[in-house]
């Protein structure tokens, strides 16, 4: 008989075998109760996967759309077993889907699908993301420093540049019985944010994209501006401010 484990490792044997690996020696410790020790931490191990696979499920719709279910499910089972959540929520649950999908040596034909997986975790955390209130144009009246000025965009936004039309095929997968996926080739760029209860996205220019990239990280809007002009020579500034500022993504402005 072994000596008994302690606390600490016996979370980590438990830990081990509900993640599905059946080499944790757990099995000693279980009382079955009725069952067989491998049968109750089976019980575990199924209810800890479907919570799982379903959350999994929910924030990428359109990869398992694309992907079909039982490629999915060992999908989920794989990333479980591999890449197991550090956090309580489960709506964090699925974070590095992306990075496991173009890892994953089955879906090396589908180029495409990490892109798509990380336009839907981008609409997931702008569901999730802070609210906060939005500014007029006119406020940019009242700035005495415009080389200083910074935009503070809303929480909620994101983007998503991809060399693949994702959010053609993001709106492909919503159609209620999608036929054949007949790419463009055409690279996309796509803003994703929260408008009052749903999430939205925009296809953007190569400069608009640039400049709300520059801004999200803080870059003045002068820096920003430059930018966007070496991603798009003809980059109209005023027309994408107004687009920001009209959509609601402007909440304030800085000179610090």
């Amino acid at each position: 008989m072994h000596n008994t484990p302690s606390l600490p490792e016996l979370q980590r044997q438990f830990a081990a075998a509900v993640l599905g690996d059946g080499s944790a020696p757990l099995s000693e410790w279980v009382l079955g109760k009725g069952l067989t020790p491998a049968a109750r931490l089976q019980i575990y191990r199924n209810i800890v996967f479907n919570n799982h696979a379903a959350a999994l499920g929910t924030a990428y719709p359109a990869v398992q759309t694309l992907v079909g279910e039982e490629f999915f499910e060992s999908a989920a089972a794989r990333y479980l077993r591999d890449c197991p959540t550090r956090s309580g929520n489960l709506q964090d649950y699925g974070a590095d889907f992306p990075e496991f999908l173009a890892q994953l040596p089955q879906a090396a034909g589908l180029d495409y699908l990490p892109d798509v997986a990380r336009l839907e975790w981008a609409r997931q955390e702008s569901y999730l993301a802070a609210d906060a209130e939005s500014i007029s144009v006119t406020a940019l009246a009242a700035v005495t420093e415009p080389d200083c000025l910074r935009l503070q965009l809303h929480p909620s936004l994101r983007w998503i540049s991809s060399a693949h039309p994702v959010l053609d095929i993001w709106r492909f997968c919503q159609q209620s019985a999608p036929g054949n996926l007949r790419l463009s080739g055409k690279p996309q760029r796509v803003l994703v944010w929260r408008d009052a209860s749903q999430i939205a996205m925009q296809e953007v220019d190569a400069g608009c994209h640039a400049l709300t990239a520059a801004l999200l990280l803080g870059t003045p809007l002068a820096a920003a501006h430059e930018d966007a002009l070496r991603a798009e020579k003809a980059f109209d500034l005023s027309a994408c401010l107004h687009w920001l500022f009209t959509t609601g993504l402007v909440t304030d402005l800085k000179t610090s």
